[in-house]
Protein backbone atom coordinates (compact mmCIF):
# COMPACT_ATOMS: atom_id res chain seq x y z
CA UNK A 1 0.00 0.00 0.00
CA UNK A 2 1.42 3.30 -1.28
CA UNK A 3 1.24 6.03 1.85
CA UNK A 4 1.99 9.90 0.58
CA UNK A 5 5.28 11.40 2.00
CA UNK A 6 4.39 14.89 3.60
CA UNK A 7 4.86 17.11 6.49
CA UNK A 8 3.34 20.27 7.80
CA UNK A 9 3.89 23.15 10.14
CA UNK A 10 1.89 25.88 11.68
CA UNK A 11 1.96 29.73 12.35
CA UNK A 12 -0.14 32.08 13.55
CA UNK A 13 0.97 35.64 14.73
CA UNK A 14 -1.88 38.69 15.14
CA UNK A 15 -0.85 42.08 15.61
CA UNK A 16 -3.20 44.67 17.55
CA UNK A 17 -2.45 47.82 19.99
CA UNK A 18 1.20 46.85 20.18
CA UNK A 19 0.97 42.98 20.93
CA UNK A 20 1.92 39.95 19.08
CA UNK A 21 0.71 36.59 19.67
CA UNK A 22 2.68 33.76 18.39
CA UNK A 23 1.80 29.96 18.80
CA UNK A 24 4.49 27.32 18.92
CA UNK A 25 5.45 25.79 15.42
CA UNK A 26 5.29 22.04 14.97
CA UNK A 27 9.07 22.05 13.53
CA UNK A 28 11.96 23.96 14.91
CA UNK A 29 14.53 25.82 12.85
CA UNK A 30 17.71 24.41 11.92
CA UNK A 31 20.97 26.21 12.98
CA UNK A 32 21.63 27.86 9.47
CA UNK A 33 22.31 31.23 8.02
CA UNK A 34 19.23 32.50 5.92
CA UNK A 35 19.54 33.37 2.29
CA UNK A 36 16.39 33.38 -0.37
CA UNK A 37 16.68 30.23 -2.39
CA UNK A 38 17.06 30.19 -6.51
CA UNK A 39 14.72 28.33 -8.88
CA UNK A 40 18.71 27.37 -10.15
CA UNK A 41 20.11 26.70 -7.04
CA UNK A 42 20.07 23.17 -7.77
CA UNK A 43 22.54 21.72 -10.69
CA UNK A 44 21.38 18.60 -12.03
CA UNK A 45 17.81 18.37 -10.62
CA UNK A 46 14.41 20.20 -11.33
CA UNK A 47 14.02 22.96 -9.27
CA UNK A 48 11.33 25.31 -9.82
CA UNK A 49 8.33 27.73 -8.36
CA UNK A 50 4.94 25.59 -9.83
CA UNK A 51 2.72 28.09 -10.53
CA UNK A 52 -0.13 25.80 -11.58
CA UNK A 53 -0.19 23.68 -7.93
CA UNK A 54 0.20 27.29 -6.00
CA UNK A 55 -3.04 28.01 -8.46
CA UNK A 56 -4.41 24.46 -7.77
CA UNK A 57 -4.31 25.06 -3.64
CA UNK A 58 -5.71 28.52 -4.10
CA UNK A 59 -8.61 27.25 -5.51
CA UNK A 60 -9.14 24.28 -3.28
CA UNK A 61 -9.03 26.80 -0.60
CA UNK A 62 -11.25 29.17 -1.48
CA UNK A 63 -13.60 26.07 -2.04
CA UNK A 64 -13.50 24.76 1.28
CA UNK A 65 -14.31 28.46 2.07
CA UNK A 66 -17.45 28.93 -0.08
CA UNK A 67 -18.54 25.44 1.54
CA UNK A 68 -18.56 26.47 4.88
CA UNK A 69 -20.09 30.08 3.63
CA UNK A 70 -17.30 32.33 3.69
CA UNK A 71 -16.15 34.49 1.69
CA UNK A 72 -12.99 33.88 -0.94
CA UNK A 73 -9.04 34.97 -0.13
CA UNK A 74 -8.02 37.26 -2.33
CA UNK A 75 -4.62 36.89 -4.09
CA UNK A 76 -1.84 39.55 -3.32
CA UNK A 77 1.06 39.73 -5.39
CA UNK A 78 2.79 40.51 -2.44
CA UNK A 79 2.33 37.96 -0.36
CA UNK A 80 3.02 35.54 -3.04
CA UNK A 81 6.49 37.05 -3.23
CA UNK A 82 6.88 36.34 0.61
CA UNK A 83 5.79 33.19 0.06
CA UNK A 84 7.61 31.89 -2.81
CA UNK A 85 10.69 32.77 -1.22
CA UNK A 86 10.61 31.47 1.74
CA UNK A 87 8.95 28.11 -0.21
CA UNK A 88 12.63 28.26 -2.30
CA UNK A 89 14.17 28.79 1.29
CA UNK A 90 12.60 25.57 2.54
CA UNK A 91 13.92 23.60 -0.88
CA UNK A 92 17.02 24.85 -0.33
CA UNK A 93 17.20 23.42 3.23
CA UNK A 94 15.00 20.37 2.61
CA UNK A 95 13.14 20.32 5.03
CA UNK A 96 10.39 22.68 6.42
CA UNK A 97 10.37 25.96 8.66
CA UNK A 98 8.31 29.24 9.46
CA UNK A 99 11.51 30.85 10.08
CA UNK A 100 15.02 30.57 9.23
CA UNK A 101 18.06 31.22 11.88
CA UNK A 102 18.73 34.75 10.49
CA UNK A 103 15.05 34.84 8.43
CA UNK A 104 13.22 37.97 8.78
CA UNK A 105 9.93 36.83 10.86
CA UNK A 106 6.36 36.33 9.43
CA UNK A 107 5.44 39.80 9.62
CA UNK A 108 8.32 41.47 8.57
CA UNK A 109 8.89 39.54 5.63
CA UNK A 110 4.79 40.42 4.68
CA UNK A 111 5.73 43.98 5.33
CA UNK A 112 8.80 43.69 3.15
CA UNK A 113 7.08 42.49 -0.16
CA UNK A 114 3.40 43.95 0.36
CA UNK A 115 1.87 47.31 0.75
CA UNK A 116 -1.38 46.12 2.27
CA UNK A 117 -2.08 47.46 6.27
CA UNK A 118 -2.02 43.94 8.21
CA UNK A 119 -3.64 43.82 11.45
CA UNK A 120 -3.46 39.75 11.48
CA UNK A 121 -1.00 37.32 9.48
CA UNK A 122 -0.95 33.50 9.95
CA UNK A 123 1.20 30.63 7.74
CA UNK A 124 1.12 26.87 6.48
CA UNK A 125 4.54 24.97 5.66
CA UNK A 126 4.18 21.85 3.92
CA UNK A 127 6.15 19.50 2.39
CA UNK A 128 4.45 17.17 0.14
CA UNK A 129 4.39 14.98 -3.54
CA UNK A 130 1.74 16.01 -5.24
CA UNK A 131 -0.69 19.78 -4.10
CA UNK A 132 -3.55 17.20 -3.75
CA UNK A 133 -1.37 15.43 -1.12
CA UNK A 134 -0.41 19.15 0.47
CA UNK A 135 -4.15 20.29 0.70
CA UNK A 136 -5.22 16.99 2.51
CA UNK A 137 -2.75 16.78 4.96
CA UNK A 138 -3.43 20.45 5.85
CA UNK A 139 -7.44 20.47 5.93
CA UNK A 140 -6.58 16.91 7.84
CA UNK A 141 -4.69 18.98 11.06
CA UNK A 142 -7.00 21.30 12.93
CA UNK A 143 -4.89 24.28 13.34
CA UNK A 144 -3.91 24.07 9.86
CA UNK A 145 -7.56 23.58 8.66
CA UNK A 146 -8.69 26.84 11.32
CA UNK A 147 -5.70 28.93 9.02
CA UNK A 148 -7.57 28.31 5.71
CA UNK A 149 -10.76 28.63 7.18
CA UNK A 150 -10.22 31.79 9.38
CA UNK A 151 -13.36 34.02 8.77
CA UNK A 152 -10.38 36.74 9.79
CA UNK A 153 -8.23 36.37 6.58
CA UNK A 154 -8.82 37.84 3.16
CA UNK A 155 -5.95 38.08 1.43
CA UNK A 156 -3.16 35.18 0.78
CA UNK A 157 -0.11 34.72 -1.04
CA UNK A 158 0.45 30.73 -1.57
CA UNK A 159 3.76 29.19 -3.15
CA UNK A 160 4.85 26.08 -4.33
CA UNK A 161 8.52 25.31 -5.08
CA UNK A 162 9.18 22.10 -7.02
CA UNK A 163 12.64 20.37 -6.70
CA UNK A 164 13.27 17.11 -7.80
CA UNK A 165 9.68 15.13 -6.86
CA UNK A 166 8.82 17.10 -3.80
CA UNK A 167 7.10 20.50 -3.44
CA UNK A 168 7.57 23.12 -0.68
CA UNK A 169 4.39 24.61 -0.06
CA UNK A 170 4.13 28.02 2.12
CA UNK A 171 0.50 29.59 2.57
CA UNK A 172 0.09 33.40 3.96
CA UNK A 173 -2.60 34.71 5.28
CA UNK A 174 -3.74 38.24 5.80
CA UNK A 175 -6.48 40.57 7.30
CA UNK A 176 -6.01 43.59 5.05
CA UNK A 177 -7.54 46.71 6.57
CA UNK A 178 -8.57 49.85 4.98
CA UNK A 179 -6.05 52.29 4.24
CA UNK A 180 -6.63 56.01 5.35
CA UNK A 181 -5.07 59.28 4.65
CA UNK A 182 -4.55 61.74 7.77
CA UNK A 183 -7.79 63.68 7.07
CA UNK A 184 -9.71 60.48 7.31
CA UNK A 185 -7.90 58.57 10.13
CA UNK A 186 -8.50 62.05 11.97
CA UNK A 187 -12.09 61.79 11.51
CA UNK A 188 -12.40 58.76 12.43
CA UNK A 189 -10.66 59.47 15.85
CA UNK A 190 -12.84 62.25 16.34
CA UNK A 191 -16.41 60.42 15.75
CA UNK A 192 -14.94 58.00 18.71
CA UNK A 193 -13.98 60.58 21.18
CA UNK A 194 -17.56 62.58 20.08
CA UNK A 195 -19.33 58.96 20.78
CA UNK A 196 -17.69 58.50 24.16
CA UNK A 197 -18.72 62.56 25.10
CA UNK A 198 -22.42 61.44 23.90
CA UNK A 199 -22.25 57.90 26.02
CA UNK A 200 -21.29 59.44 28.94
CA UNK A 201 -23.52 62.57 28.76
CA UNK A 202 -21.39 65.18 28.89
CA UNK A 203 -20.97 68.28 26.33
CA UNK A 204 -20.02 67.93 22.79
CA UNK A 205 -15.70 69.38 23.04
CA UNK A 206 -15.19 71.33 20.14
CA UNK A 207 -12.67 70.26 18.03
CA UNK A 208 -9.51 72.17 16.84
CA UNK A 209 -6.98 72.01 14.12
CA UNK A 210 -3.49 71.82 15.65
CA UNK A 211 -0.44 71.55 13.44
CA UNK A 212 1.96 70.42 16.30
CA UNK A 213 -0.42 67.65 17.56
CA UNK A 214 0.11 66.00 14.24
CA UNK A 215 3.88 66.58 14.85
CA UNK A 216 3.64 64.81 18.11
CA UNK A 217 1.83 61.60 16.37
CA UNK A 218 4.38 61.56 13.42
CA UNK A 219 7.20 62.46 15.57
CA UNK A 220 6.27 59.04 17.78
CA UNK A 221 6.06 57.16 14.33
CA UNK A 222 9.56 58.46 13.69
CA UNK A 223 10.93 56.89 17.27
CA UNK A 224 9.20 54.15 17.68
CA UNK A 225 8.04 55.15 20.81
CA UNK A 226 4.94 56.53 23.01
CA UNK A 227 7.28 58.57 24.85
CA UNK A 228 8.42 60.82 22.16
CA UNK A 229 5.73 63.09 22.55
CA UNK A 230 5.12 65.29 25.35
CA UNK A 231 1.80 66.86 26.68
CA UNK A 232 1.48 70.58 26.58
CA UNK A 233 1.17 72.34 30.04
CA UNK A 234 -2.09 72.53 31.50
CA UNK A 235 -3.43 69.58 28.42
CA UNK A 236 -4.32 66.10 28.77
CA UNK A 237 -2.44 64.27 26.63
CA UNK A 238 -3.47 60.30 25.74
CA UNK A 239 -1.10 58.03 22.99
CA UNK A 240 -2.06 55.13 21.15
CA UNK A 241 -1.33 52.98 18.44
CA UNK A 242 -3.31 50.94 16.79
CA UNK A 243 -4.40 48.99 13.13
CA UNK A 244 -7.89 50.89 13.62
CA UNK A 245 -7.57 54.47 14.59
CA UNK A 246 -11.65 54.43 15.53
CA UNK A 247 -10.68 51.95 18.22
CA UNK A 248 -10.04 53.96 20.94
CA UNK A 249 -8.47 52.30 24.31
CA UNK A 250 -10.77 51.17 27.10
CA UNK A 251 -8.81 53.54 29.61
CA UNK A 252 -9.24 56.68 28.23
CA UNK A 253 -12.89 56.48 28.00
CA UNK A 254 -13.11 58.08 31.80
CA UNK A 255 -10.23 60.76 30.56
CA UNK A 256 -12.31 61.89 27.37
CA UNK A 257 -15.64 61.45 29.92
CA UNK A 258 -14.28 64.13 32.48
CA UNK A 259 -15.75 67.45 33.42
CA UNK A 260 -14.02 70.97 32.50
CA UNK A 261 -12.83 69.87 28.94
CA UNK A 262 -13.90 71.96 26.08
CA UNK A 263 -11.58 71.50 23.43
CA UNK A 264 -9.40 68.73 21.87
CA UNK A 265 -7.07 68.32 18.85
CA UNK A 266 -6.22 64.80 17.24
CA UNK A 267 -3.10 63.88 15.43
CA UNK A 268 -2.77 60.58 13.39
CA UNK A 269 0.16 59.44 11.60
CA UNK A 270 0.64 55.63 9.88
CA UNK A 271 4.16 54.38 9.78
CA UNK A 272 5.76 50.89 9.28
CA UNK A 273 8.00 50.57 12.26
CA UNK A 274 10.44 47.90 14.06
CA UNK A 275 7.71 46.78 16.17
CA UNK A 276 5.06 47.30 13.89
CA UNK A 277 6.99 45.90 10.72
CA UNK A 278 3.43 45.35 9.07
CA UNK A 279 2.59 49.39 9.96
CA UNK A 280 0.21 51.18 12.55
CA UNK A 281 -1.72 54.32 13.33
CA UNK A 282 0.21 56.37 16.44
CA UNK A 283 -2.50 58.52 17.41
CA UNK A 284 -2.32 61.80 19.61
CA UNK A 285 -5.26 63.22 21.62
CA UNK A 286 -4.90 66.67 23.07
CA UNK A 287 -7.60 67.91 25.77
CA UNK A 288 -7.91 71.03 27.40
Amino acid sequence: MFRPSFAVGLIFLAAGTGTSVAATAADTAPRSSWQQGSPESAPGSTAAYDREAERKLLDKANAERAHVGLAALKMDEGLVRAARAHAAEMASQNQISHQFSGEPSLFQRLAASSSLHLNLAGENVAMAGTSDEAHEALMASPPHRDNLLSPKFNVAGFAVFRRGHMLYVAQDFGSSTPSYSVQQAQELVSTSVEQLRTQARMPRLQRVDDRSTQSSACAMAQADSLGAATPPAGAYMLRYTSMQPEALPSNISKVIAQRGLHTYSAGTCYAKTQKYPSGAYWVVLIFY
